[in-house]
Parts: C-alpha cells; sequence; structure tokens
C-alpha cells in the first residue's frame, strides 16, 4: 500500500509564503505587530518543524539545527538574549552534527531503488537516488541548504505517466532522464531557476514525466 505522507515535501517554498502572507496581513490590520526584521527567525522555526513532521522520525539533525537557530536568533532578536552570550549555546550544534553522523548509514554506492514512487528530503545534507521502477509514477524530493542527485535513466514510465514534486531552498537538484520521455517542467522560481539540458520532446499531455518545481535561491538541472 503506497505510503501517506503528511507533509507533500514540493510545497515547503508555497507554505512559507503564505506564512508570510498571514503575518504581514495581520500587522496591517494590526492585529499582530509584525516586524520581519524581529520575527524572521520564525521562518527557520517553522521550516525546521514541517521538516520533523514530514521526515516522520523524531532525530532529524538538520531540522533540530534550523530550530535551535531560530530560536537563538528569535531571543536575540527581542533582547531576551545577549549576543555575547550566545557562545554558549554553539556546541549544542556540533552535538547535533555528531548525533546526525552516528546514526546515518554511510556508504560510497549510490543507492538503488526499484519503487515506483519516490520521496525524499534533506536539510544540510544531500541524497543520492537511482531508480530502476518499471512502472515509475514519480513522487515528492526537496532540500534545503543541501542537494538532490536523481537518476532515472534505468527507468520505465507508468502508463499514466509519471509526476516529480522538487523544491530547492539554498541548494541544488541535478536530475537524469532517458532521452526518450517527453518532459512537461512547470517551475515557481524566486532567485533561482530550472535548466533542461536534454533535448527531450515536449509535450503537455499524454505518457510523460511532469516536473513541478519550486525553487528560491537555488537550482534545478535535467539531462540525460
Amino acid at each position: 500500500m503506497k505510503e501517506k505522507r503528511f507533509f507533500h515535501s514540493g510545497s515547503l517554498v508555497g507554505l512559507i509564503l503564505v506564512f508570510l502572507g498571514i503575518l504581514w496581513i495581520l500587522n496591517n490590520l494590526e492585529i499582530l505587530d509584525f516586524r520581519l526584521s524581529e520575527w524572521w527567525p520564525l521562518i527557520l522555526i517553522v521550516i525546521g518543524l514541517i521538516h520533523l513532521v514530514s521526515g516522520g522520525k523524531l532525530f532529524n539533525a538538520g531540522a533540530w539545527i534550523l530550530i535551535f537557530l531560530g530560536g537563538i536568533f528569535l531571543l536575540t532578536t527581542n533582547d531576551y538574549l545577549e549576543w555575547d552570550e550566545i557562545w554558549r549555546f554553539w556546541p549544542v550544534i556540533l552535538i547535533l552534527i555528531g548525533l546526525s553522523m552516528l546514526t546515518q548509514h554511510h556508504g560510497k554506492s549510490t543507492p538503488k531503488s526499484d519503487k515506483d514512487d519516490i520521496s525524499g528530503s534533506t536539510i544540510f545534507g544531500s541524497i543520492n537516488k537511482k531508480v530502476n521502477s518499471k512502472q515509475f509514477k514519480g513522487g515528492n524530493m526537496s532540500a534545503l541548504f543541501g542537494g538532490i542527485e536523481l537518476d532515472l535513466r534505468d527507468c520505465s514510465l507508468d502508463e499514466a505517466g509519471a509526476v516529480i514534486d522538487v523544491s530547492t531552498m539554498f541548494g541544488g537538484t541535478e536530475i537524469k532522464i532517458p532521452a526518450d520521455w517527453p518532459l512537461d517542467i512547470r517551475s515557481t522560481t524566486i532567485f533561482g531557476g530550472v535548466e533542461n539540458k536534454t533535448d527531450n520532446p515536449v509535450s503537455k499531455e499524454g505518457k510523460r514525466l511532469t516536473l513541478k518545481s519550486s525553487t528560491i535561491f537555488g537550482g534545478i538541472e535535467i539531462k540525460n
């Protein structure tokens, strides 16, 4: 049975923009005193919480680092903590990174998968996947301060086609696809871009790979 995900990784950029928009509306209506210079650390905390929930596991070093940094900056910008006191808390980041390294499985080879659906998210890290599904349907991938390498050259498209939803913030994504797959790219970019280096046919209907991407300060590259 297909796994249900609470959070759709490709919606991360949209959720952040909605969050900021709501705060500004409340400020304009004088319901909330919102100043970006004071409350911007909430963005880090929200991103961390989203990845913590969507990852399905309690220990996610990248998510906890964002939450920790957001909390520290929130306290300092609102004068609850002095900047010269911050150095006392930095070892927490070293502890989180160390625990992450101890709990991860390391290997030089690229992990292979024959699953028809893919998913993954990373913060301050990388995802490297090689998929060889014979009925590839697509999936969700996201990277924040990290990178994604996805190799689909040994896959075959499902009869209904496939949809990949990718979000990238301050990172990069590389997707390799077969040369005969019709391609449909739908992108939303803010200080970023999607670069198609393939000669694949472009199609808006029928059996094809549809790439839905959201990018802020990052890039997505498609190649063969």
